[in-house]
């Protein structure tokens, strides 16, 4: 492996605390982090996305709607019973080799691979990750009259360490699987591509190295003094501009990250007023109209300079202008030089200010109130609790904003993300680990209302968070199987009853106080206090004789496994 790609991977597996894994394993990924961090909406588990030995040729899958992991048939059967009907669908697979070769039996491998997933009647494989993704691939081809285009894309990446060359035989054999991918008519788009030591490195360094964008400005008028804004410009510019510098990324995709905060998804182009805008950037009338037709979009950034004409900002987010700014990527090759787009960009360090910046701004029409859980009073809370445990080894930290930690030196398995830190107090306070573990859709229909409630102790996060973190690092260690990684959420439930009992307090009591310090007391020590309740959960998961991915059944099994704690 050439040392560059080795250090970068070496630095991967230490931040996502992967050592006990094996090169091979370590490098598949590294791969399905680097090619699908940039797709996925949000943080997702690269256990739910990554096969293991029993694959057929394929290191990794994902299915996505609307740019978000789905890993179950439930979720993703809910999702297509609403009345949108213009959801995107994207079936990405990834294979990645340590070597530094590009080899056609292996690349023939990875096609056969592809081709039995998507046109196989009766689909058996031996992967979890592969069942899964292909229960969630059928929910779609069923639903094709609500997927954009009437059919889903397919992205499939061939990694090694090496520098691809283009020979003759790789290229031809990739231009007969296109050919026979589009002989198959399933997919409206297909992205199929080699990528070498090069490509992976750019991929892998976007992960973590955050945006920096320069846009020159057609105007520009700087606001007066705001309480917790540093600056803050009303601003003109070329909507090209404003596309090709803000919106894609170095690949030539859409940078789908820039909208995390902004709690409205794209709604689609068949989306009546969408479709309005579309036909304003189309009519030689009404385009050069835009910027006083369109209400503009708003931008955040902790970092915001103007120079000269030009405008530089960093680590930005869209809060506000979601539909117009996707409106315009659609319509990217029909905009010229006259088409001008309004923006606010807005700079501000407060995370305070933040929210109420992304609650206002998304306030003028109808957005269910779920998507607004990340702004509770309760999740500022939740940041501070973890925050009084600075300069301690037990110390966390709770991500409130998305990418909040990027480039500030912060290993990725000390990080949790809201939705993360919902998964764990779903499993180890309610649980509920069948939800966690495949159903995160239920689980926020059923739970959010007692997990979010304003009296919820911020110590049952923190608690919970802090057993996985402890998990991780035992299956690190050697100290725990690493094939345990897949029972996470059932080991939570576990490892909380035994240290604290089975009977758990209501989630705003008094009483939750004191068995949470019960854990947090046996966790942030080291030795036997940790590692023994972990291995008592792990020998209770390994004598039950199934595991069944059913959710019902799930949680009969779990009340099984907790009758097994003495």
């Amino acid at each position: 492996m050439h040392r560059i790609t080795k250090a970068h991977l070496e630095s991967f597996v230490v931040s996502y605390g992967l050592e006990q894994h094996g090169e091979s394993t370590q490098f598949e990924m590294f791969v399905n982090n680097a090619v699908m961090l940039s797709k996925i909406s949000g943080d997702f588990d690269l256990d739910n996305v990554t096969t293991g030995e029993s694959d057929d040729g394929t290191d990794g899958v994902a299915v996505l709607i609307d740019e978000e992991l789905f890993i179950s048939g439930e979720d993703a059967t809910s999702i297509f019973k609403k009345d949108r009907k213009n959801h995107d669908v994207e079936v990405v697979f990834v294979q990645a080799k340590r070597s530094e070769s590009f080899d056609l039996g292996d690349f023939l491998k990875f096609k056969e691979s592809i081709l039995r997933f998507v046109n196989s009647d009766n689909y058996q494989v031996n992967d979890d990750v592969q069942l899964n993704a292909h229960a969630v691939f059928d929910i779609a081809i069923s639903n094709v009259p609500k997927i954009r285009g009437g059919k889903p894309i397919l992205t499939a990446r061939f990694v090694t360490t090496g520098i691809y060359r283009a020979p003759d035989a790789l290229e031809t054999a990739k231009a007969d699987f296109i050919k026979q991918l589009k002989e198959l008519g399933y997919f409206s788009n297909i992205d199929v591509e080699f990528l070498g030591r090069d490509e992976l490195t750019t991929l892998w360094v976007s992960t973590y190295s955050g945006v920096t964008a320069e846009l020159p400005m057609f105007s520009n008028a700087p606001l007066p003094p705001i309480k917790g804004i540093d600056e803050a410009y009303l601003v003109i510019v070329k909507a090209k501009d404003f596309v090709n510098n803000l919106l894609v990324s170095a690949d030539g995709n859409l940078r789908s990250h820039v909208f995390e905060e902004n709690v409205r998804a794209f709604l689609g182009i068949d989306n009546p007023v969408n479709k309005s805008i579309s036909e304003t950037l189309n009519s030689p009338d009404f385009a050069t109209r835009f910027p006083v037709l369109n209400n503009g979009i708003t931008v955040v950034s902790p970092d915001v300079r103007v120079q000269g004409s030009n405008l530089h900002i960093e680590n930005f987010q869209i809060v506000n202008g979601c539909q117009t700014s996707n409106m315009l990527y659609e319509n990217r090759d029909k905009l010229d030089d006259s088409i001008m787009v309004g923006l606010k960009i807005v700079e501000t360090k407060n995370e305070d200010v933040f929210s109420d910046l992304v609650r206002a701004s998304n306030s003028q029409t109808k957005v269910e109130e779920t998507q607004f859980l990340s702004l509770r009073p309760i999740v500022k809370r939740i940041e501070a609790y973890f925050n009084t445990y600075e300069g301690k080894d037990g110390r966390l930290y709770f991500e409130r904003r998305d990418r909040q930690y990027v480039g500030r030196d912060v290993p990725v398995v000390r990080t949790f993300t809201l939705n993360i830190a919902v998964k764990c107090v779903a499993s180890m306070f309610l649980k509920r680990p069948d939800l966690a573990y495949r159903y995160p859709k239920t689980m926020y229909e059923l739970l959010s209302k007692e997990i979010f409630s304003d009296d919820t102790k911020e110590v049952v996060f923190y608690t919970s968070c802090l057993s996985l973190y402890r998990l991780h690092l035992l299956v690190a260690s050697a100290d725990i199987p690493q094939n345990m990684r897949k029972y996470k959420w059932h080991i939570l439930v576990l490892v909380g009853a035994i240290v604290a009992g089975k009977e758990i307090p209501k989630l705003n009591s008094k009483s939750i106080e004191l068995y949470c310090q019960k854990i947090i007391d046996a966790f942030s020590k080291s030795g036997n206090s940790v590692v023994d309740p972990f291995r008592q959960a792990v020998e209770i998961i390994a004598s039950i004789d199934d595991i069944t991915d059913d959710r019902l059944k799930r949680q009969l099994v779990m009340e099984e496994m907790l009758k097994k704690i003495t």
